[in-house]
This record gives structure tokens, C-alpha cells and sequence, in this order.
């Protein structure tokens, strides 16, 4: 090959490797067109260099051409590593190249996304100032709220004092029915005692007059006149204890007497809640309770603020106030329970505010002989039977421990009640301690934080009854002792006042629905 041709092919080499577009430059890569413009430079004085060869190798063509040629291609050789350099760093800047170009892409491609985003986050800040704007008119709902419950809380405190009064009167009117118990007790003690004065009189007098049969004539004069005013007195006390009998034979047995009698038209009574005298068959003096229809309240727990700590008797004969915390007697839970057609109600709630139900369909209290033996079944209701557990067991108090447990269970929780084996059920208990009833379906108890006690009559025992005629149960209201001959109705009203609270259930007792 002639030195002619290696000049052309050298020079083509050099010529495909340099760039086609040498002079093209991108605004965004400055320090790249830099770095080209220094190969160029090096590239122009390669090329001066090698033609300055050039003019050498044909100045000292024929001299010392085998020396020149070897120098040629050394640096020839020098010339391609450093052509070969040259090509390696614009790949480098090619690469460089590519990857600003993703970088510029990926810029592109978030100011893309904020833009797109820009609109989504002003309806956010939209959003934002309207909630600020709701929660705004929120407060000042809620200072108008708390404005108002100022003034509810007074008006609470009105009723709270008016409650007072009429708690008052309540205790006032049970002081008055606790004298017309002792009244009538008394009235009934001297009938007895008179009555047999009379008989005694009558028969000193009898004696009396055939001693003196044949004295003077006066004597049987006077004799006559004292066995008048015995007779007399006699039957005076036979029509006082026959008006008794009429007091207590014209009151309703119980609530579902009531509400029969308000169902049907023969009286007109209020509504649920409210307190009534009755008097259970066979129980010879009345008693006030609660009715919330035909259901006639015998226990209620709801704060505490009555000592259930006390003796059998006490139990026996009952304590408490209707409208408050009760236990209407274990005497007169016979009395109404003793046809054995009474069924029973518990309505429970517990600290959490849950409300439980346990319907017995079938409920009696033994004699109090028999212990006021308890006798119930039927369960029904979302409170588990843990009431079965002590069916059968006689009362137990303070006084009298009567359970088959190992300690006395009343005497331990501090309570009266049916115990077997004390805690499966126990309202009776000390209130701090807790009132307790076994949930066998999650096997835990239940805190219990007010309880309610009801009895009711079964429908199918009262088909038959027969109601008293309404000419008898409208008897107006006298003075005295008259004034408790007057209707159920009237007397129930006579205890009511015309304050309508009174009749109001406890707020922390749950009425149930009645059926």
C-alpha cells in the first residue's frame, strides 16, 4: 500500500468517527458542547499535525523512507488510541446524553402530575375551609347547646326541689296510711275488747236480774236500761268492724284488678306508675304499692338510699317507699301469690346500661309457717334462669340463715333472699357490694345496677271473676275513717295529689313493655 493511499484511508478513519453533526448543540447541555468543542480543537491540530507529517514524509521521501515509515506508524498507532479515547468519551457523553434526557422526562412527567394535582388540592382546601366552616357553626351550636343545658339544669333544680316536696308528701301520705293502719288496728282491738265487756256485762246482768227478780221494783228497771245500752254498744262495734270489712273488701286485691277495672270502663284511673292502695285477699289491713298496668310492683333497687340489711321479720312485714327503693313484704308477696296464679317479672339493668328480662310464668310465696318457700317456673327472657338455682329454698335474712351453703349467705351480702348456695342471684344484697344474676349463656354475672320485681295475675285464672257493680265502687269520699270506703280509683287518687310527677317511673329503672 502506497503512502498516498495510508494517508486517504487514515483520514477516512478519522472522518467516521467524528460526529455528523459536530455543530449541534442542546440548550440544556452546555458542559457537553463544551467538551466537544476541546476534541474538536484536538482533533484540528491532529490534523495540522498530520499534515505537517505529510509535507515531512514528502520532504524525506527517498531519505531514510524505512525509518520515517516506522515513525509514521508508531505514530499512527499513537493517533488511533488516541482517536479510539476520543470515540470512548462521546459514547460517555452520548450515555450522559440519554440519561438527561430521561432525567428532563421524568421532570416533565411530575410537573405533569402537580399540575393534574393542583385542582385536586384546591377542592381538598376547599373541603378544608368548609369543615372549618361547618365546625364553626358547630360551636357555636354547642354554645347554644350548653346555654341551654344551663337552663335545663335549672329547671332541673326546680324539679328537684319540687321532687323534694313531693317525696315529702309521699312520706306524709304513708304516715297517714300507718295511722289509719294503727287506727284501725286499735278500732279492731277494742271491738274485740267491747264486745266481750259486752258479753261479760250481759252475763253479770242476766245473773243480776234473776237474784233480784223478786226484790224491788225499781231493779229490774235499771236492769233493763243497762242491757239496752250494752246492746246498744254492741252493735255499734259489730257495724264499726262490718264498715272495716267493707274498706278492705272494697279495695283492689292488686294491679291487674286495676287495670281491669280502668280497661273496662268502670273507673277512671291514671297511667302507669302511679301509687295505689290495695288489699291482698285474706290480708286484713291495705297496703300502697306501684302499678305500671296490671303489673304491681313488689321490689325495686335503683341507689342505694334504702338498707335492705335487715331482720327476717322486717322482710316479713316489708319497708321502703313505693316510688323508691321497695319490698312491698314477704306477707303480702303470700297474700297476692297464694291462688298460685301469678306470674313474675325482673327487669334488670347493669352498669353498662343494658337492660335484662326474666319472665317466671308461674310464681308463689309459701305461708309464713313454711318459710315464704319460693315456687316459680316458666323461664322466658335474655337474662338466663339463674332464679331456678334457688327455687324451692325458703327466706333467708340477717336474723334467720336458712340457705344449705357451707356461710350464711344473707348474713355475707347483707340481704335478704331466697339463697341456696347465696350468689347465682341476689338483688336483695348490699347495693356497693352489687346486685348480682348468673348469665349461664357467657357464665358470668351481671353487674347489676337497678332492678325492678312485678307480679301480674295469668289471664286464663281471672276468665271467671267477677268485677264489683259499679253503683258500689262509686261511692263518694267522706272525712275519717269513711274516706277510705270510696273506689280504688278515688282512693288511689286521694294518695296522688294533682302533681303528675308522682306517678312518673324512676328514671333509673327501665319500664318495660307490658303485655
Amino acid at each position: 500500500m502506497g503512502r498516498g493511499e495510508l494517508d486517504g484511508t487514515t483520514a477516512q478513519q478519522d472522518k467516521s468517527i467524528l460526529p455528523h453533526t459536530i455543530d449541534f448543540v442542546e440548550p440544556e447541555a452546555d458542559h457537553r458542547m463544551r467538551h466537544q468543542r476541546f476534541i474538536r480543537q484536538q482533533l484540528h491540530e491532529l490534523e495540522v499535525k498530520q499534515s505537517v507529517m505529510k509535507r515531512q514524509l514528502s520532504e524525506l521521501h527517498g531519505h531514510r523512507l524505512a525509518d520515517r515509515l516506522r515513525s509514521v506508524e508508531i505514530e499512527q498507532r499513537r493517533l488511533a488510541s488516541a482517536s479510539f479515547n476520543v470515540s470512548r468519551q462521546i459514547a460517555g457523553l452520548d450515555k450522559l446524553h440519554g440519561s438527561m434526557l430521561e432525567l428532563l422526562e421524568d421532570v416533565e412527567a411530575i410537573q405533569g402530575k402537580f399540575e393534574k394535582t393542583v385542582p385536586d388540592m384546591r377542592r381538598e382546601i376547599a373541603k378544608v375551609e368548609f369543615g372549618v366552616a361547618q365546625a364553626a357553626s358547630e360551636q357555636g351550636l354547642v354554645r347554644e347547646e350548653v346555654h341551654n343545658a344551663a337552663k335545663s339544669i335549672q329547671a332541673m333544680a326546680v324539679s328537684v326541689s319540687a321532687l323534694q316536696e313531693e317525696r315529702d308528701t309521699v312520706k306524709r301520705l304513708q304516715g297517714e296510711v300507718h295511722e289509719l293502719k294503727d287506727e284501725l288496728a286499735r278500732i279492731r282491738s277494742a271491738s274485740v275488747l267491747h264486745r266481750e265487756m259486752a258479753h261479760n256485762r250481759l252475763e253479770k246482768l242476766e245473773a243480776g236480774s234473776k237474784s233480784d227478780y223478786n226484790g224491788s221494783t225499781t231493779a229490774p228497771h235499771r236492769t233493763l236500761t243497762e242491757l239496752e245500752r250494752t246492746t246498744k254498744l254492741v252493735q255499734q262495734l259489730e257495724s264499726v268492724e262490718n264498715e272495716y270489712e267493707s274498706i278492705i273488701n272494697k279495695l283492689p286485691r292488686d294491679c291487674s284488678q286495676i287495670e281491669r277495672m280502668r280497661t273496662t270502663g268502670t273507673a277512671n284511673q291514671p297511667g302507669d306508675g302511679g301509687l295505689y292502695l290495695i288489699a291482698p285477699a285474706e290480708q286484713h289491713h291495705p297496703l300502697m304499692t306501684q302499678c305500671f298496668g296490671e303489673w304491681t310492683t313488689v321490689q325495686r333497687r335503683q341507689d342505694g338510699t334504702v338498707d335492705f340489711n335487715r331482720s327476717w321479720e322486717e322482710y316479713a312485714q316489708g319497708f321502703g317507699t313505693p316510688a323508691g327503693e321497695f319490698w312491698i313484704g314477704n306477707q303480702a308477696l303470700h297474700h297476692l301469690t297464694q291462688d298460685n296464679c301469678s306470674r313474675l317479672r325482673i327487669v334488670m339493668q347493669d352498669i353498662y346500661d343494658n337492660t335484662w328480662f326474666a319472665d317466671y310464668a308461674t310464681f308463689r310465696i309459701d305461708s309464713r309457717d313454711a318459710g315464704f318457700r319460693l315456687d316459680l317456673g316458666g323461664y322466658s327472657g335474655n337474662a338466663s334462669d339463674a332464679f331456678e338455682y334457688q327455687n324451692h329454698m325458703q327466706f333467708s335474712a340477717i336474723d334467720v340463715d336458712r340457705d344449705i351453703s357451707n356461710t350464711h349467705c344473707a348474713g355475707n351480702y347483707e340481704g335478704g333472699w331466697w339463697f341456696s348456695h347465696c350468689q347465682h342471684a341476689n338483688l336483695n344484697g348490699r347495693y356497693n357490694l352489687g346486685l348480682t344474676w348468673f348469665d349461664a349463656s357467657r357464665n358470668e354475672w351481671i353487674a347489676v345496677k337497678s332492678s325492678h320485681m312485678m307480679i301480674a295475675r295469668r289471664p286464663e285464672c281471672d276468665a271467671n271473676v267477677t268485677e264489683l257493680p259499679v253503683e258500689q265502687q262509686q261511692q263518694p269520699v267522706t272525712s275519717g275513717l269513711a274516706a277510705a270506703t270510696s273506689t280504688p280509683s278515688d282512693a288511689s287518687r286521694s294518695l296522688h295529689g294533682t302533681n303528675p310527677r308522682q306517678q312518673q317511673h324512676d328514671s333509673t329503672t327501665t319500664a318495660p313493655t307490658f303485655s
